[in-house]
């Protein structure tokens, strides 16, 4: 009896192991697609992804990037946004010790209707309120530090990979730094470009950026903990 019971536990932990190790590939997978992603952008469209990110630091690397509206500005937006999917799955996935590939396959889509979503929203309300101009400003601009932040993440994701649960827990608090920042740079953009740039009264900026912007990012990192 003894004997069965030890059977089934040690088949039970090694189940459990061979899990352990397979999503583990999942996630050398996922990580080693987000540097290919970089690969592909540094070795190809490095002179526009380089002005996507300065922009994060000066407008006038914005204006031209949205003047250069052509196919390699499109390849480098839908390039950022896919390597800002994977970077910002693996975090989470990293955060919360996700094993399960089914969980982690969720979270990536979460990730995605999160971002679809919130552009669906501006664009509506551009439409109705007739601020397209606004509206394509805003989706910019609001994706701009999200991408710039998925990129920025990729060496922390790296070592977090390798390295020990210690050394873990202080790079996902650095990360939590970084995102910080960048949110704080991303609402004093869109705050500037709403006033300054269209003349909008404050009130309607600290609506948008409580309802579409904070309010959307404390539901998902909600979703994400519990």
């Amino acid at each position: 009896m003894h004997k069965r019971y030890l059977c089934v536990i040690i088949k039970g932990q090694m189940l459990s192991l061979t899990k352990t190790i397979y999503n583990q590939d999942v996630f050398f997978i996922l990580l080693l697609i987000s540097f290919l992603l970089i690969a592909l952008i540094k070795g190809l469209y490095w002179k526009h992804a380089r002005l996507l990110f300065m922009s994060v630091f000066a407008q006038r690397y914005a204006n031209q990037y949205l003047r250069e509206d052509n196919a390699f500005t499109e390849r480098v937006n839908l390039l950022t946004f896919l390597l800002m999917t994977i970077n910002f799955t693996l975090i989470i996935v990293k955060f919360q010790e996700i094993i399960d590939l089914r969980e982690i396959v969720f979270v990536s889509l979460l990730v995605v209707v999160f971002f679809l979503l919130k552009l669906i929203c501006v664009k509506t309300l551009g439409f109705l309120f007739k601020f397209k101009s606004l509206a394509r400003l805003t989706i910019f601009f609001s994706l701009l530090f999200d991408r710039a932040l998925g990129f920025v993440l990729s060496p922390l994701i790296l070592c977090m990979y390798f390295f020990s649960f210690d050394i873990v827990s202080s790079l996902l608090v650095t990360s939590l730094v970084l995102v910080m920042i960048l949110l704080i740079l991303k609402l004093f953009w869109l705050w500037k470009i709403g006033t300054k740039s269209f003349g909008l009264p404050q009130g309607y900026i600290f609506l948008y950026v409580c309802t579409l912007e904070i309010f959307p990012l404390l539901l998902l990192v909600k979703g994400v903990i519990y």
